[in-house]
């Protein structure tokens, strides 16, 4: 996790325990964040950091989450993800 400015990147290949951690960092801290950006190189293992990620957006609307807007991954766990966004 990398904080740069109004910007978060995170990393897809969190475990439970990670996106736990995650979640109670950021939940406080959702304010001051305009975009969360996935990085490079890394692939989806958890479907609870999806969950985490679309409850997010659900907290804070103009919150950019451009792997979210994508709709779709490919995770070596679960393959090809599509999904649909409903603001």
């Amino acid at each position: 996790m990398q904080f740069d400015g109004d910007s978060l990147t995170i990393e897809l290949d969190m475990k439970r325990e990670e996106i736990a951690e995650f979640e109670q960092f950021i939940r406080p801290r959702l304010e001051y964040v305009e975009v969360i950006e996935v990085a490079e190189g890394t692939s989806l293992h958890e479907g609870s950091l999806l969950a985490l990620l679309a409850s997010l957006k659900r907290s804070k609307k103009e919150l950019r989450i451009p792997f979210l807007e994508a709709a779709t991954t490919t995770s070596q766990t679960y393959g090809t993800l599509y999904w649909i966004n409903h603001d």
